[in-house]
């Protein structure tokens, strides 16, 4: 990778796939014990969704799609509820942000944000809300507006410090690389 070249050109491998994953597994299983720590728990970020996003931008299609699955079967085992709502509230949002990914500026920070954002909602409001509805789970009287807002804002203000992190991780080294 020159000077020149973005980020998003550079495809991730067999090892910065599984270090996402890995890196997923982390964050998601120590984010109930954290926010319930805390006593935040409905504005925990959603790593899972957060984590797609990166894996959509840069991995394969195929690599993208077993992510994100992998990643909502996490979430599900983490979170206690159904198995199965997560992925696929993870591959729709996979599915919906596959053609922009080229065309949005993920380097920048507020693209990203706005992005990880819109992408939350709705993969909870389109997605996971009538299958919960559907499902009678969490019981009755549950509004899950100001979770998904909370989540949706706390996902877009960690996303840049996490892609970055990731994007160090997982960047090729090259001959003569001084910066890596």
């Amino acid at each position: 990778m020159g000077r020149g070249a973005s980020t998003a050109e550079v495809r991730l491998g067999w090892g910065g796939f599984s270090l996402v994953v890995a890196a997923g597994l982390a964050l998601i299983a120590g984010q109930g014990q954290v926010t319930v720590g805390l006593g935040w728990s409905g504005y925990a970020p959603e790593w899972a969704v957060t984590l797609t996003v990166y894996l959509v931008w840069r991995a394969e299609k195929w690599a993208a799609v077993a992510g994100a699955f992998i990643l909502g079967l996490l979430r599900d085992a983490a979170g206690g509820g159904p198995t199965g709502l997560y992925p696929v509230a993870l591959l729709a949002a996979a599915w919906f942000f596959q053609p922009y990914r080229v065309r949005l500026n993920l380097e920048a920070a507020l693209p990203l944000m706005l992005c990880v954002f819109g992408l939350v909602l709705g993969s909870g409001f389109l997605v996971l809300a009538p299958l919960v509805a559907a499902l009678g789970w969490p019981g009755e009287g549950f509004n899950p507006a100001p979770a998904f807002l909370g989540s949706a804002l706390t996902s877009a203000l960690t996303a840049p410090p996490l892609f970055w992190i990731l994007n160090r991780l997982t960047r090729p080294r090259l001959a003569g690389d001084r910066h890596g």
